[in-house]
């Protein structure tokens, strides 16, 4: 893997991640009350959730697997399911999709919230990539992100944090910092990140569209692609780094880059219903 000092007001480096489980007890029940329970659920036809929309242990499709939803620029657009929870799945584009800058405005410090980048995903991209079905399954969605997968500015207390969330409501949605780790690093396996190093999890490749807008310094056939956070930023002297957000380069590293730079790719995400009709992709 390739390896870049990536030292940014001495962002702090590894942090271990993990998670535990709650051990659950049942107090025994007579045979004839889940006997009764069973078909009294049955008859209700799955307790009450009609077959699309039912709970996420049931959707038949698991993190990791892929989707086929939408069509842009007149290829249709391949969505890997990151994560599944009450009928719903978010998806995240498995190709760069366009080559675009993060906010185009030139006015200098730009969150999320207020970025280009959003306005053209939730509007422009939104509206030419689904159809009036597929618009009506899609969610709505905001997040806080994981603040276990975040690095405090300071020693002395937890927040602010480093890597700032989008903490908006969206159709369409780029990750955050928290959720490319949560969901690209340790879905797949690996116990941490380490933000100095590459990782071929976060590798990603543009479509035939995209490759006709970027422009390659080197000869790869991955791109740099953009999370939708800037760092926190009062502690940078130099105020241009303000213009900067993070994103993830070709090499599949953690980076910062201009907002107004036209050399990264945008994967969006988006959590939609799950519908029994969706296509889906056998692993090869």
């Amino acid at each position: 893997r390739l390896t870049k000092i990536y030292n940014i007001c001495n962002i702090a480096g590894v942090r271990k991640l993990g998670g535990g489980g709650e051990n659950m007890s049942r107090k025994p029940y007579s045979w004839l009350v889940v006997v009764g329970m069973i078909s009294l659920c049955i008859g209700l036809s799955g307790c009450g959730k009609n077959a699309d929309t039912v709970a996420g242990s049931s959707i038949p499709i698991e993190p990791g697997e892929h989707v086929m939803y939408g069509s842009y620029q007149g290829e249709p657009v391949e969505w890997r399911v990151l994560d599944k929870k009450d009928g719903e799945i978010l998806l995240l584009s498995e190709y760069g999709l366009d080559i675009l800058p993060f906010d185009d405005s030139g006015s200098g410090s730009i969150i999320w919230e207020n970025s280009s980048i959003r306005n053209w995903l939730n509007n422009e991209f939104y509206n030419s990539t689904f159809s009036k079905e597929e618009q009506e399954n899609s969610l709505v969605s905001s997040s806080e992100g994981f603040d276990e997968n975040n690095e405090s500015v300071s020693w002395q207390s937890e927040k602010p944090y480093w890597h700032l969330e989008r903490k908006t409501e969206d159709k369409v949605f780029l990750l955050s910092y928290t959720e490319m780790v949560e969901y690209l690093i340790i879905n797949s396996g690996l116990e941490f990140y380490d933000h100095q190093y590459a990782y071929d999890e976060l590798l990603c490749y543009p479509t035939e569209y995209a490759k006709q807008q970027l422009y390659q310094v080197f000869d790869i056939d991955t791109c740099g692609w953009w999370l939708c956070n800037p760092e926190y930023s009062e502690c940078v002297e130099n105020d241009d780094f303000k213009t900067y957000s993070e994103m993830i380069t070709a090499y599949g590293q953690l980076d910062l880059a201009k907002m107004d730079s036209i050399q990264n790719a945008v994967r969006p995400a988006m959590w939609v219903t799950w519908q029994s009709d969706m296509e889906t992709i056998e692993e090869e």
